[in-house]
């Protein structure tokens, strides 16, 4: 497995994980700016302090799946709705094509 597929791979697990914690999409900006934070000071802790680079990855993966949630799910505080369906009018939430309910 390349380092794109271990990421990816673990961004959807924080992705479930994530899901299941907090199920909503509220206030997702404020957890993306959160973990944006949190990934500056893994890195800057690097340099000052010895910090663990598997730090500053598992930070990345969640500033990537943050972002990703927000992208889909949308963020309610700011009426963004997330990314639609489509299909035929669809307002239903999906990603990249029709959702399970206009698949055929």
């Amino acid at each position: 497995m390349n380092n794109f597929d271990k990421f990816t791979a673990d961004v959807k697990a924080e992705q479930a994980r994530a899901a299941e914690k907090f199920p909503k999409p509220d206030r997702l900006l404020g957890a993306l700016m959160e973990e944006v934070g949190e990934l500056a000071q893994a890195l800057l802790k690097i340099q000052e302090c010895g910090e663990s680079p598997q730090r500053v990855y598992d930070e990345a993966v969640q500033v990537a799946s943050t972002a990703f949630r927000l992208a889909a799910l949308g963020e309610p505080d700011y009426k963004y709705l997330g990314m639609k369906c489509g299909y035929l009018g669809c307002t239903q939430t999906a990603i990249g094509g029709p959702c399970a309910l206009c698949y055929e």
